[in-house]
Protein backbone atom coordinates (compact mmCIF):
# COMPACT_ATOMS: atom_id res chain seq x y z
CA UNK A 1 0.00 0.00 0.00
CA UNK A 2 1.32 3.39 -1.05
CA UNK A 3 -0.04 5.98 0.78
CA UNK A 4 -1.44 9.19 -0.91
CA UNK A 5 -1.11 12.90 0.32
CA UNK A 6 -4.40 12.47 2.39
CA UNK A 7 -3.33 9.66 4.20
CA UNK A 8 0.30 11.85 5.10
CA UNK A 9 -2.25 14.54 5.70
CA UNK A 10 -4.13 12.19 8.07
CA UNK A 11 -1.15 10.35 9.78
CA UNK A 12 0.86 14.19 10.39
CA UNK A 13 -3.11 15.43 11.96
CA UNK A 14 -2.94 12.25 13.94
CA UNK A 15 0.91 12.82 15.50
CA UNK A 16 -0.28 16.61 16.40
CA UNK A 17 -3.65 15.61 17.73
CA UNK A 18 -3.89 12.58 19.40
CA UNK A 19 -0.19 11.94 20.79
CA UNK A 20 0.37 15.47 21.70
CA UNK A 21 -2.56 15.34 24.01
CA UNK A 22 -0.72 12.67 25.67
CA UNK A 23 2.15 14.47 25.92
CA UNK A 24 0.38 16.98 28.72
CA UNK A 25 -0.65 14.31 30.29
CA UNK A 26 -4.58 13.89 28.78
CA UNK A 27 -5.84 17.30 30.64
CA UNK A 28 -5.38 19.63 27.45
CA UNK A 29 -8.07 21.85 26.01
CA UNK A 30 -10.10 21.75 29.22
CA UNK A 31 -11.11 18.26 29.36
CA UNK A 32 -11.03 16.02 32.23
CA UNK A 33 -7.54 14.34 32.37
CA UNK A 34 -7.83 10.84 32.06
CA UNK A 35 -5.70 7.78 33.50
CA UNK A 36 -2.78 6.64 32.43
CA UNK A 37 -4.11 3.35 31.34
CA UNK A 38 -6.67 5.34 29.38
CA UNK A 39 -4.55 7.37 27.66
CA UNK A 40 -1.85 5.27 26.50
CA UNK A 41 -5.21 3.05 25.29
CA UNK A 42 -5.51 6.52 23.14
CA UNK A 43 -2.47 7.00 22.00
CA UNK A 44 -2.03 2.83 20.40
CA UNK A 45 -5.36 3.03 19.13
CA UNK A 46 -3.45 6.57 17.10
CA UNK A 47 -0.45 4.80 16.08
CA UNK A 48 -2.17 1.70 14.69
CA UNK A 49 -5.05 3.89 12.71
CA UNK A 50 -1.77 6.03 11.57
CA UNK A 51 0.24 2.71 10.92
CA UNK A 52 -2.66 1.31 8.80
CA UNK A 53 -2.37 4.39 6.33
CA UNK A 54 1.07 4.17 6.35
CA UNK A 55 2.38 0.48 6.71
CA UNK A 56 6.31 1.08 5.51
CA UNK A 57 6.62 4.00 8.17
CA UNK A 58 8.83 1.71 10.84
CA UNK A 59 8.59 4.75 13.36
CA UNK A 60 4.61 4.33 13.59
CA UNK A 61 4.93 0.31 14.41
CA UNK A 62 7.65 1.12 17.15
CA UNK A 63 5.04 3.57 18.54
CA UNK A 64 2.31 0.91 18.79
CA UNK A 65 5.14 -1.32 20.43
CA UNK A 66 5.97 1.56 22.83
CA UNK A 67 2.06 2.40 23.92
CA UNK A 68 1.84 -1.13 24.68
CA UNK A 69 5.10 -1.05 27.19
CA UNK A 70 3.31 1.61 28.73
CA UNK A 71 -0.42 0.40 29.30
CA UNK A 72 1.97 -2.64 30.71
CA UNK A 73 3.44 -0.78 33.14
CA UNK A 74 0.28 0.50 34.48
CA UNK A 75 -0.28 -3.16 35.44
CA UNK A 76 1.02 -6.73 37.10
CA UNK A 77 0.93 -10.44 36.98
CA UNK A 78 -0.90 -11.81 34.03
CA UNK A 79 -1.68 -8.41 32.19
CA UNK A 80 1.08 -7.11 32.13
CA UNK A 81 3.24 -10.19 30.26
CA UNK A 82 0.10 -10.31 28.00
CA UNK A 83 0.85 -6.51 27.16
CA UNK A 84 5.00 -7.52 26.80
CA UNK A 85 4.48 -10.19 24.63
CA UNK A 86 1.50 -8.03 22.17
CA UNK A 87 4.99 -5.68 22.09
CA UNK A 88 7.12 -8.17 21.51
CA UNK A 89 5.59 -9.23 18.71
CA UNK A 90 5.84 -5.82 17.30
CA UNK A 91 9.44 -5.94 17.43
CA UNK A 92 9.48 -8.72 16.24
CA UNK A 93 7.27 -7.57 12.73
CA UNK A 94 9.26 -4.81 12.96
CA UNK A 95 12.66 -6.79 12.54
CA UNK A 96 11.11 -9.09 9.63
CA UNK A 97 10.86 -5.33 7.67
CA UNK A 98 14.18 -4.38 8.35
CA UNK A 99 16.23 -7.20 8.45
CA UNK A 100 19.57 -5.17 9.29
CA UNK A 101 17.91 -2.92 11.94
CA UNK A 102 19.57 -3.00 15.46
CA UNK A 103 16.61 -0.88 17.71
CA UNK A 104 13.91 -3.88 17.15
CA UNK A 105 15.61 -6.68 18.09
CA UNK A 106 17.69 -4.66 20.87
CA UNK A 107 14.22 -3.64 22.69
CA UNK A 108 12.82 -6.98 22.35
CA UNK A 109 16.02 -8.03 23.76
CA UNK A 110 15.53 -6.13 26.56
CA UNK A 111 11.92 -6.45 27.26
CA UNK A 112 12.44 -10.34 26.97
CA UNK A 113 14.59 -10.18 29.83
CA UNK A 114 12.73 -7.80 31.96
CA UNK A 115 10.31 -10.57 31.94
CA UNK A 116 11.83 -13.37 32.83
CA UNK A 117 12.46 -14.79 29.09
CA UNK A 118 15.89 -15.39 29.41
CA UNK A 119 15.91 -18.24 26.12
CA UNK A 120 14.14 -15.40 23.82
CA UNK A 121 16.43 -12.26 25.24
CA UNK A 122 20.27 -14.51 24.52
CA UNK A 123 18.83 -15.90 21.05
CA UNK A 124 17.95 -12.00 20.01
CA UNK A 125 21.18 -10.94 21.40
CA UNK A 126 23.31 -13.67 19.65
CA UNK A 127 22.03 -12.63 16.59
CA UNK A 128 22.82 -9.19 17.18
CA UNK A 129 26.25 -10.14 18.60
CA UNK A 130 26.41 -11.14 14.54
CA UNK A 131 25.19 -7.91 13.59
CA UNK A 132 27.04 -5.32 15.73
CA UNK A 133 29.25 -7.11 18.62
CA UNK A 134 30.08 -3.63 19.75
CA UNK A 135 26.96 -1.79 20.32
CA UNK A 136 25.44 -5.32 21.28
CA UNK A 137 28.16 -5.87 24.22
CA UNK A 138 27.62 -2.06 25.36
CA UNK A 139 23.65 -3.12 25.68
CA UNK A 140 24.50 -6.11 27.80
CA UNK A 141 26.48 -4.44 30.34
CA UNK A 142 23.46 -1.96 30.41
CA UNK A 143 21.37 -5.01 31.30
CA UNK A 144 23.83 -6.27 33.37
CA UNK A 145 23.79 -2.69 35.52
CA UNK A 146 19.77 -2.89 35.60
CA UNK A 147 19.73 -6.41 37.00
CA UNK A 148 22.29 -5.14 39.76
CA UNK A 149 20.57 -2.25 40.70
CA UNK A 150 17.00 -4.64 40.93
CA UNK A 151 18.93 -6.20 43.47
CA UNK A 152 19.48 -3.34 46.27
CA UNK A 153 17.67 -2.61 48.50
CA UNK A 154 16.41 1.23 49.14
CA UNK A 155 18.21 2.69 51.83
CA UNK A 156 16.63 5.67 54.08
CA UNK A 157 20.19 6.87 54.84
CA UNK A 158 23.84 7.56 52.89
CA UNK A 159 25.65 4.05 53.14
CA UNK A 160 28.78 5.96 52.88
CA UNK A 161 30.88 8.68 53.79
CA UNK A 162 31.21 11.37 51.29
CA UNK A 163 33.17 14.36 50.57
CA UNK A 164 32.59 17.40 52.25
CA UNK A 165 33.91 19.76 49.74
CA UNK A 166 32.82 20.71 45.95
CA UNK A 167 32.90 17.54 44.42
CA UNK A 168 30.09 15.95 46.09
CA UNK A 169 26.54 17.14 44.90
CA UNK A 170 22.73 16.07 45.62
CA UNK A 171 20.12 15.17 43.67
CA UNK A 172 16.49 15.76 44.35
CA UNK A 173 14.29 13.90 41.81
CA UNK A 174 10.83 16.16 41.89
CA UNK A 175 7.57 14.83 41.68
CA UNK A 176 4.13 16.13 40.56
CA UNK A 177 2.46 19.03 41.74
CA UNK A 178 -1.60 19.59 42.52
CA UNK A 179 -3.12 21.93 40.36
CA UNK A 180 -2.79 25.30 42.11
CA UNK A 181 0.79 24.69 42.20
CA UNK A 182 1.15 22.96 45.95
CA UNK A 183 3.59 20.27 46.44
CA UNK A 184 2.05 16.79 47.20
CA UNK A 185 2.66 14.86 50.15
CA UNK A 186 5.07 12.20 48.09
CA UNK A 187 7.46 15.46 47.06
CA UNK A 188 7.71 17.09 50.66
CA UNK A 189 8.74 13.73 51.89
CA UNK A 190 11.74 13.75 49.37
CA UNK A 191 12.53 17.19 50.14
CA UNK A 192 12.59 16.64 53.88
CA UNK A 193 15.05 13.61 53.62
CA UNK A 194 17.05 16.27 51.28
CA UNK A 195 17.31 18.92 53.96
CA UNK A 196 19.10 16.16 56.02
CA UNK A 197 21.42 15.57 53.61
CA UNK A 198 22.19 19.48 52.99
CA UNK A 199 22.78 19.87 56.42
CA UNK A 200 25.32 16.91 56.80
CA UNK A 201 27.06 18.35 53.67
CA UNK A 202 27.03 22.03 53.78
CA UNK A 203 28.98 22.54 50.62
CA UNK A 204 27.30 20.19 48.87
CA UNK A 205 25.39 21.85 45.51
CA UNK A 206 21.88 20.76 45.35
CA UNK A 207 20.60 19.95 41.97
CA UNK A 208 16.23 20.46 42.32
CA UNK A 209 14.97 18.73 38.82
CA UNK A 210 11.75 18.81 37.73
CA UNK A 211 9.66 20.90 35.20
CA UNK A 212 6.02 19.94 34.85
CA UNK A 213 3.90 22.80 35.06
CA UNK A 214 1.30 23.24 37.30
CA UNK A 215 -0.35 27.44 37.65
CA UNK A 216 2.22 28.09 35.87
CA UNK A 217 5.01 26.96 38.43
CA UNK A 218 7.29 24.19 37.97
CA UNK A 219 8.63 21.42 40.43
CA UNK A 220 11.97 22.98 40.53
CA UNK A 221 10.98 26.44 41.79
CA UNK A 222 8.72 24.88 44.12
CA UNK A 223 11.48 22.83 45.51
CA UNK A 224 14.02 25.52 45.85
CA UNK A 225 11.62 28.28 47.66
CA UNK A 226 10.68 25.11 50.11
CA UNK A 227 14.73 25.21 50.85
CA UNK A 228 15.23 28.93 50.97
CA UNK A 229 12.44 29.12 53.74
CA UNK A 230 14.38 26.73 55.79
CA UNK A 231 17.96 28.13 55.71
CA UNK A 232 19.44 26.71 52.80
CA UNK A 233 21.21 29.84 50.54
CA UNK A 234 19.67 30.17 47.33
CA UNK A 235 23.32 29.56 45.88
CA UNK A 236 23.66 26.15 46.26
CA UNK A 237 20.30 25.50 44.71
CA UNK A 238 20.51 24.65 41.28
CA UNK A 239 17.77 24.33 39.10
CA UNK A 240 16.69 22.02 36.33
CA UNK A 241 13.46 23.08 35.40
CA UNK A 242 12.93 21.28 31.90
CA UNK A 243 12.65 17.55 33.16
CA UNK A 244 9.03 16.75 32.03
CA UNK A 245 9.40 12.64 33.34
CA UNK A 246 12.43 10.53 34.95
CA UNK A 247 14.53 9.99 32.11
CA UNK A 248 14.95 13.74 31.52
CA UNK A 249 15.50 13.96 35.34
CA UNK A 250 18.62 11.97 34.52
CA UNK A 251 19.68 13.71 31.39
CA UNK A 252 19.37 17.31 32.22
CA UNK A 253 21.21 16.69 36.00
CA UNK A 254 23.85 14.70 34.22
CA UNK A 255 24.84 18.01 32.39
CA UNK A 256 24.93 19.60 35.56
CA UNK A 257 27.10 17.22 37.53
CA UNK A 258 29.57 17.66 34.25
CA UNK A 259 29.50 21.20 35.05
CA UNK A 260 30.13 21.03 38.61
CA UNK A 261 32.75 18.60 38.24
CA UNK A 262 31.41 15.92 41.00
CA UNK A 263 32.81 12.62 41.62
CA UNK A 264 30.14 11.80 43.77
CA UNK A 265 26.58 11.99 43.88
CA UNK A 266 23.48 10.94 46.29
CA UNK A 267 20.52 10.86 44.78
CA UNK A 268 17.25 11.40 46.30
CA UNK A 269 13.34 10.28 45.64
CA UNK A 270 11.13 7.87 46.94
CA UNK A 271 11.00 4.44 47.89
CA UNK A 272 9.41 2.99 45.15
CA UNK A 273 11.36 5.07 42.35
CA UNK A 274 14.86 4.97 43.55
CA UNK A 275 15.85 1.96 41.62
CA UNK A 276 14.43 3.50 38.45
CA UNK A 277 15.80 6.91 39.00
CA UNK A 278 19.22 5.24 40.39
CA UNK A 279 19.45 3.17 36.97
CA UNK A 280 18.48 6.80 34.61
CA UNK A 281 21.05 9.01 36.31
CA UNK A 282 23.71 6.31 36.29
CA UNK A 283 23.27 5.37 32.14
CA UNK A 284 22.55 9.31 31.80
CA UNK A 285 25.98 9.81 33.54
CA UNK A 286 27.79 7.39 31.66
CA UNK A 287 26.55 8.39 28.26
CA UNK A 288 28.66 11.96 29.13
CA UNK A 289 31.52 9.99 30.01
CA UNK A 290 30.96 10.18 34.17
CA UNK A 291 32.28 7.87 36.26
CA UNK A 292 30.62 8.57 39.41
CA UNK A 293 30.00 7.32 42.90
CA UNK A 294 26.48 7.25 43.63
CA UNK A 295 24.79 6.49 47.37
CA UNK A 296 21.02 6.72 46.91
CA UNK A 297 19.13 7.29 49.40
CA UNK A 298 14.81 6.67 49.57
CA UNK A 299 12.37 9.09 50.82
CA UNK A 300 9.48 6.97 52.45
CA UNK A 301 5.72 8.55 52.42
CA UNK A 302 3.20 7.26 54.31
CA UNK A 303 0.98 5.57 51.75
CA UNK A 304 3.25 4.84 49.21
CA UNK A 305 3.51 1.22 48.43
CA UNK A 306 6.36 -0.83 46.97
CA UNK A 307 5.84 -1.68 43.32
CA UNK A 308 5.20 -5.02 41.73
CA UNK A 309 8.43 -6.74 41.27
CA UNK A 310 7.78 -7.03 37.18
CA UNK A 311 6.02 -4.08 36.89
CA UNK A 312 9.26 -2.42 38.27
CA UNK A 313 11.99 -4.14 36.13
CA UNK A 314 9.76 -3.27 32.84
CA UNK A 315 9.73 0.24 34.06
CA UNK A 316 13.48 0.17 34.15
CA UNK A 317 14.28 -1.27 31.39
CA UNK A 318 11.79 0.91 29.47
CA UNK A 319 13.97 3.50 31.11
CA UNK A 320 17.46 2.60 30.57
CA UNK A 321 17.27 1.88 26.30
CA UNK A 322 15.21 5.50 26.21
CA UNK A 323 18.30 6.87 28.69
CA UNK A 324 21.04 5.24 26.42
CA UNK A 325 19.78 6.86 23.61
CA UNK A 326 16.83 5.36 21.75
CA UNK A 327 13.27 6.77 21.16
CA UNK A 328 10.74 5.39 22.55
CA UNK A 329 8.33 6.84 20.03
CA UNK A 330 10.96 7.34 16.99
CA UNK A 331 11.05 11.76 16.36
CA UNK A 332 8.44 12.66 19.15
CA UNK A 333 9.84 11.51 22.48
CA UNK A 334 13.30 9.90 23.67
Amino acid sequence: MVANARSQETVVQILQTVIQDYWNGGDTNGRPKRSGSAIYTNVETAFREASRLMPDRLDLRFGIASSVISQATQTNGQQLEMKVREALQIYQEIQALDTNGFEAPIWYAAYARAIGDTNASDNAIRSLMILDPGRTGEYLQKFNLVDHILRTTPNETPQKEMPKDEHHAIVVLGSGLETNGAMKAKLASRLKQGLRLARRYPRAPIILTGGNQKSGITEAYVMSRWYVRRGIRSKRLILEDKAKDTVENAVFSSAILRRLDATHVTLITSSSHIRRGLADLQEACLQRGLTLEFDPVAAKTKGDADLDPEQERVGIYRDIMRTSGLWAFPGIHR
